[in-house]
């Protein structure tokens, strides 16, 4: 089988019973975990992404089509939760094939659920909160705390507990934030906080410690405080490494918990799509994968951002454009800086038209013009402005231009800032918040922007140039690290 590209949903862990198959896939650059289960051609798939088939490879990546190479039905999909940081591709699959869609208790949706307990809206119960797919079940835990709504679902097989998946309930070394079902304000993180951790005590480590641990998300996810690295493990490590499964008082979980930025803006949004039903995604590609000349953009970017998704930018940069490029979570960082509702316009490398826009559908992004045909080069033949990213070799980046000053801006996360250190009398003003801060920055100074790998740099700089500012250094590839090394500097730790 060929080797999913890293931004595909590709293919992580396999298993291979004597009475059913199993399947996990990874979104990476969402940080996003969906399962595929099978027992006597039964299927059903938990927490699917929203292009459930396989648009742009003939390979076996997506839901639909391992159903269907293995002829096998895909009964149920399973929401652990009505998400946020994705849109969810349960009514694609319901809408292609017809399977029923499961949620937990408190679910409300406006489309049809098969739901664990009566929540009025359209529910069909099931014998003792459990699912029976061919020679197997999945056990309903409702584990309200993430969301009022959240569930993990244990994989029983001859009797006995195999696996949980624990959505947005449990990850690997933390578990799910508890500030996203607080719109209403009928509910506090606070409250939602001690829900949690009481559905942990009550429902999680009861568990036998060799069930093993599929989570919803991993490393890179913005949907818990630091989730840790990897793709599964086991109850009982968990136990041994997670701060939630602990003896933490309640009081402490609370504040700790509780103690997290503020989520993406976009994260709201997504909820009520996936609570509204979202769009059908072929549909929206079609009305949005629109070719436009250079004539075309122009008369439209009154009140339209150009999201400039290339990596190298050596050639230069769009004027009034914001780089975001793959070389980063491209979807997740659109989320934090761009509103949903946005009109777009995508510019991006050659033969990255269709991959761009996805990615954006994937976060409810639909407000899309189209692409520019021919890409960068089109822009500039045509006379569009082109701005000089000033990049240097990283042994010049700490250079000094003559008759003007410098400063260090470090647009990377707290969390970095802690676990890596700081550069001294460096400005810290991470990308998320980059934009409201503006203010903390000389527009008389050389900025020389850093972050870890240099994309966000790139996007910090694009959005300054949008606000004026014209100095800058960057550097290709490389950050604090490469720069403290090459160039003999210290890095000091963040207090």
């Amino acid at each position: 089988m060929q080797q999913a590209p890293t931004y595909l949903n590709s293919i992580k862990a396999s298993d291979e019973h004597k009475n059913f198959f199993f399947q996990q896939f990874q979104l990476a650059c969402l940080g996003q975990f969906s399962y595929y289960i099978e027992s006597k051609q039964e299927a059903v798939v938990i927490d699917p992404i929203r292009d459930v088939d396989d648009y742009m490879y003939n390979s076996q990546y997506f839901y639909r089509n391992l159903a269907k190479s293995r002829n096998a039905n895909i009964k149920y999909v399973i929401l652990t939760n009505i998400h946020a940081d994705f849109i969810g591709g349960h009514l694609e699959i319901q809408r292609k094939i017809g399977a029923e869609i499961v949620l937990g208790n408190k679910a409300k949706t406006e489309y049809a659920i098969k739901g664990l307990e009566d929540n009025g809206i359209q529910i069909i119960k099931f014998s003792k909160d459990q699912l029976q797919i061919g020679e197997i079940s999945l056990r309903a835990l409702h584990t309200p705390g993430h969301t009022l709504e959240s569930t993990c679902f244990v994989l029983v097989s001859e009797g006995k507990d195999y696996a949980v998946f624990t959505g947005d309930t449990l990850f690997l070394q933390e578990v799910g934030r508890p500030d996203l079902a607080v719109a209403d304000g009928k509910i506090s993180k606070e409250d939602l906080a001690g829900l949690l951790y009481e559905s942990l005590r009550s429902k999680i480590q009861p568990l036998s410690d060799e069930v093993i641990v599929y989570p919803g998300h991993g490393a890179g996810s913005s949907c818990g405080k630091s989730i840790g690295v990897g793709t599964s493990c086991t109850i009982g490590n968990q136990k041994k490494l997670n701060y939630a499964l602990s003896d933490i008082s309640k009081e402490e979980f609370v504040k700790r918990l509780t103690d997290i930025q503020a989520p993406p803006q976009y994260y709201f949004f997504d909820a009520k799509v996936n609570q509204a039903g979202p769009s059908d995604v072929e549909k929206v590609r079609q009305q949005v994968l629109k070719a436009l000349t250079y004539q075309e953009v122009k008369q439209l970017l009154d009140d339209t951002i150009i999201i400039d998704s290339r990596e190298d930018l050596k050639e230069g940069g769009i004027e009034g454009a914001i780089n975001i490029s793959f070389s980063t979570t491209f979807a997740s960082y659109v989320g934090l800086l761009i509103k949903p509702t946005q009109k777009l316009i995508v510019v991006s490398s050659p033969g990255k038209e269709e991959l761009t826009i996805t990615r954006l559908l994937r976060i409810g992004y639909e407000n899309i013009l189209g692409y520019l045909e021919g890409g960068f080069e089109a822009w500039k033949s045509n006379g569009g402005g082109v701005f000089d990213t000033q990049i240097v070799d990283i042994k010049d980046f700490t250079k000094t231009d003559e008759g003007r000053e410098s400063v260090y801006v470090d647009v990377r996360n707290v969390p970095e800032f802690e676990t890596i250190g700081i550069m001294e009398n460096s400005i810290l003003l991470p990308l998320p918040i980059l934009e409201q801060n503006i203010d903390k920055l000389p527009r008389d100074k050389v900025l020389h922007i850093f972050c870890r790998m240099g994309p966000r740099a790139k996007t910090a700089q694009s959005i300054l140039r949008r606000h004026g500012f014209q100095h800058f250094k960057l550097i290709q590839n490389g950050g604090l690290q490469e720069i403290a090394k090459e160039n003999n500097l210290q890095i000091s730790p963040y207090q």
